[in-house]
């Protein structure tokens, strides 16, 4: 008898989530929809839609069209997207990229705030600032509901593993944050994000499994298998700037590594076009800048570039095997050209292998988007449910 009332619970709490997914996917709906896409009985969604609809995540638009064979008109219903938000913050080296989205997705607004050469604990007290703004100007039902943070290092267990770029300190980030706030927080690799964000946002919406490979400061590639997130055993999946490119020999004979990430990242162009041509404090706009004026040595140097990246991108596909491959590059956003000469050189690797190799619209927003759906999944607690985001119009992103 217990058994047999758990799983009914069970069944209750599933088709709960099923509807709320429906409705989430589908706005505006109805319920004779809903029955319709469910193979569920009108009664049973009436009351699973009458239970969502008491907790407040529903709101109702008034009555729609009736069907071609006649009856009542159907009320209309979405997600509310006053009853809270959330927040997704992209700790960057040189920037925090700060975004609130309602709970249906949508963005309420976007910021990004200089932090170069702050310490962690600077940027804790900027991020509880930009906190306590929006809990200042929030109208919703139930506030902030989840924050979400993007780290460009290894994340596993919702813990930081390694941050090259911002030193830790030992601050805990979910605990600071969930002690502070009392909401779900989660920690995720800024390349996983970018990775969500073309499944569930953009360009992979479609396919069963995609590499998103992220070039800034490093390199790294999230990685979505069978429409999930890969991360590996122990958080190391998709690490491929770490991957050894060569090995330099001193006049010793010990061998010394030579990573990807040390040639092909951003950081590493910047690095090499300033040895060059003996510049310094050079920036992603200077080496855009040299390139379009036809300069000899910066165009040598992103043609290396270019071999690289085709390179990682081969090397990846004889182990993954993916549907197609995505750059969060926001150099190679800008010298839109340069996409075309690694598909030609991938292509010469592969022996004409015509997988697509295509750029992440809008680099710089991809991660806080897709912290914006893993925080909306937990919130909603539809963790391993497919929720489907409209992009934002890029008004409502403008700084």
């Amino acid at each position: 008898m217990v058994r047999r009332s758990m799983n009914r619970n069970q069944l209750h709490d599933q088709n709960l989530k099923f509807v709320l997914q429906q409705i989430f996917n589908n706005h505006p709906t109805s319920r004779i929809e809903i029955s319709h896409q469910l193979h569920l009985n009108k009664s049973t969604v009436s009351s699973l839609y009458n239970t969502l609809m008491a907790e407040g995540y529903l709101t109702e638009l008034g009555l729609g069209e009736a069907s071609t064979a006649g009856g009542r008109k159907p009320t209309l219903v979405e997600i509310n997207q006053n009853y809270g938000y959330t927040l997704t913050f992209d700790l960057g080296y040189r920037h925090l990229h700060a975004l609130a989205t309602r709970l249906d997705g949508h963005v309420w607004q976007y910021d990004r705030i200089e932090t170069k050469d702050q310490s962690i604990h600077e940027m804790v007290a900027r991020i509880q600032q930009y906190i306590a703004d929006t809990q200042a100007a929030d109208t919703s039902s139930n506030g902030l509901l989840g924050i979400c943070f993007s780290i460009h290092g290894i994340v596993m267990n919702n813990k930081v593993v390694t941050s090259p770029f911002i030193k830790m300190d030992g601050v805990d980030l979910e605990q600071v944050f969930t002690d502070a706030y009392q909401v779900p927080v989660v920690l995720e690799n800024e390349a996983n994000l970018s990775a969500v964000y073309e499944r569930d946002f953009n360009g992979a919406r479609n396919l069963n499994s995609a590499v998103t490979i992220s070039i800034h400061r490093g390199i790294g590639a999230g990685v979505i298998l069978h429409r999930d997130l890969f991360r590996g055993e122990h958080g190391d999946a998709g690490e491929i700037g770490r991957t050894v490119a060569s090995l330099q020999f001193d006049d010793a004979g010990n061998a010394r590594p030579i990573h990807a990430e040390d040639i092909c990242s951003e950081d590493a162009i910047i690095q090499q076009v300033e040895e060059r041509k003996g510049l310094s404090n050079l920036d992603r706009d200077d080496i855009v800048r040299l390139y379009k004026d036809g300069d000899a040595e910066t165009t040598r140097i992103l043609k290396t570039f270019v071999t690289g990246i085709a390179g990682l991108i081969y090397n990846t596909m004889r182990t993954l095997d993916p549907d197609a491959f995505f750059l969060n590059s926001p150099l190679v956003e800008e010298l839109p050209g340069i996409l075309d000469d690694i598909r030609i050189a991938y292509r010469k690797l592969s022996e004409n292998d015509d997988r697509g190799i295509e750029l992440t619209n809008n680099a710089r927003l991809a991660t806080v988007l897709g912290g914006c759906s893993l925080i909306t999944h937990r919130v909603l607690n539809l963790n391993g449910y497919e929720l489907n985001f409209t992009r934002p119009k890029a008004k409502d992103t403008e700084i």
